[in-house]
């Protein structure tokens, strides 16, 4: 495995992961950390590319922005902000098992 690759894996996922405990892991941040899970396994088995892993890296870290800026703008999240979140994270598992399998 590229040195590289592993570091720079690595600073993404300390860059992009929010701190969690169990405490407060909720549906969203939990969808999130399996997502990174996933493309840190894709890395280390080869199945994803550099660019593959930055471009599914950059998506994750717009998910996270958007949550962050509805939490902020409303005090917390609607329903319907909720759904909006899970149907982002939703496309973003469909476009990791996309990328892992071609």
């Amino acid at each position: 495995m590229n040195l590289k690759l592993i570091t720079a894996l690595a600073l993404a996922v300390a860059v992009v992961a929010p701190a969690v405990t169990p405490a407060d892991a909720g549906p969203l941040k939990n969808t999130f950390l399996r997502q990174q899970g996933r493309i840190a396994n894709g890395v280390a088995n080869g199945q994803l590319s550099p660019g593959e892993f930055a471009r599914l890296q950059k998506q994750q870290a717009r998910i996270v922005t958007e949550a962050a800026i509805l939490k902020a703008t409303g005090g917390g999240l609607s329903p319907g902000e909720r759904m909006y979140l899970r149907a982002r994270q939703a496309g973003a598992s469909a476009n990791i098992f996309i990328k892992k399998h071609n």
